[in-house]
């Protein structure tokens, strides 16, 4: 009877403490909202600096032509186009063939042999910079998607920021039952722990965030620090680089979707766990404790409230959480009776990340795009 009465006393603490933390979370998402950037459509003015747009490409047949396509178009003069084929075994080098021979500012490669020490992409990004031309230096994956306008307002962002990094989130794109079930994920723990403009405003390298699928780097700096160099056998490169940048001193900003971009990143829920269990505790600062707490206060802690608390609380809570789900979606620019309907499947959805997450540790690597690449 003690040890039952001992059950029940814990669990209400969990059912507080998972309210207090999901009012948190909350306040951190109305900040996200309130501060982020409203003057992205402004047009950058004066002479436009050079850029050089860089994509990493490994079997992205039926990716690259969307990309390449919507690059054709963009209204920015002075720019290049540079892709590095990472020994696709696809029709990749057949693709980029077919668009350099009509678009002059656009150029490829094959990778060099991929040397000890090195993973794939960012030998790649390494030998991409090395080739660039360009004022600032634009890391792109190949399943992006741009409209024709997005450079002005961004470089025009980094240059009235003084950034030597702006990385993005970029709107996505979801078709199947699978992507709804898990990539809002993504930006619903996101939105909701990193208040995003102390990313720039403090120096602590712990507040970081960004996404390998879009990168921007001011040449120069870049030219300095070799910053994939630095990172050559990361498997989850983008937010250390950020964490090295921001340790070194250097200005960045993360951005939460910035609607001229869009990438789908994957097409079905395997992919999507897949991809996600790589490196989600990445997004707890790399701490699989972290990860484990916000998920049992996030989830069981959620659902203890809701049988154990008074139900004056328990209606706020769910105010609450339905709230929390509509202000990140509409930041994110996803259907919110979308994500709503989709909430009970993505919780778990995160659940088989993080069990995958906990379980693919022991294996030390995981084969992504043909290779064997460490875990996480």
């Amino acid at each position: 009877m003690y040890q039952a009465a001992n059950g029940t006393i814990g669990m209400h603490i969990l059912a507080v403490i998972s309210f207090m933390f999901l009012s948190l979370r909350l306040f951190i998402a109305v900040v996200n909202v309130l501060t982020r950037p409203r003057n992205l459509a402004a047009s950058l003015t004066g002479k436009k600096p050079m850029i050089s747009i860089l994509i990493p490409a490994r079997n992205e047949e039926h990716n690259l032509p969307a990309l390449l396509k919507s690059l054709i178009k963009l209204n920015y003069r002075d720019y290049e186009v540079i892709v590095c084929n990472d020994h696709s075994t696809d029709n990749t080098p057949e693709i980029l063939e077919k668009f350099v021979q009509t678009e002059k500012n656009f150029q490829w490669f094959t990778s060099e042999k991929l040397p000890t020490g090195w993973l794939g992409k960012n030998f790649a990004c390494h030998q991409l910079a090395q080739k660039a031309k360009g004022d600032y230096l634009l890391f792109l994956d190949a399943d992006v998607h741009v409209q024709s306008g997005f450079l002005s307002p961004i470089i025009n962002r980094v240059i009235h920021k003084n950034l030597s990094l702006l990385s993005l989130f970029p709107r996505q794109i979801m078709y199947s039952t699978g992507e709804k079930s898990t990539v809002p994920l993504m930006n619903w723990i996101l939105i909701s722990l990193l208040p995003l403009p102390l990313v720039r405003l403090l120096k602590q390298s712990s507040l970081a965030a960004a996404n390998g699928q879009f990168m921007l780097f001011e040449a120069k700096n870049y030219s300095e620090n070799q910053w994939h160099q630095q990172v050559k056998h990361e498997n989850v490169e983008d937010i250390l680089l950020m964490r090295k940048m921001k340790k070194a001193g250097f200005r960045v900003e993360v951005l939460a979707n910035f609607g001229a971009v869009s990438c789908r990143m994957y097409s079905s829920y395997r992919e999507a766990v897949e991809g996600f269990s790589r490196n989600i505790h990445q997004y707890f600062g790399g701490y699989s404790a972290i990860m484990i707490l916000f998920w049992l206060l996030t989830i069981p802690g959620i659902l203890i409230g809701l049988l154990l608390l008074p139900v004056a609380t328990t209606l706020v809570l769910i105010c609450q959480a339905i709230l929390l789900r509509i202000i990140i979606s509409l930041h994110s620019r996803q259907p919110v009776w979308t994500n709503l309907y989709y909430h009970p499947l993505q919780m778990a959805a995160l659940t088989h990340i993080l069990v995958r997450n906990l379980l693919g540790k022991r294996k030390k690597t995981v084969r992504w795009k043909e290779r064997e690449v460490p875990f996480g």
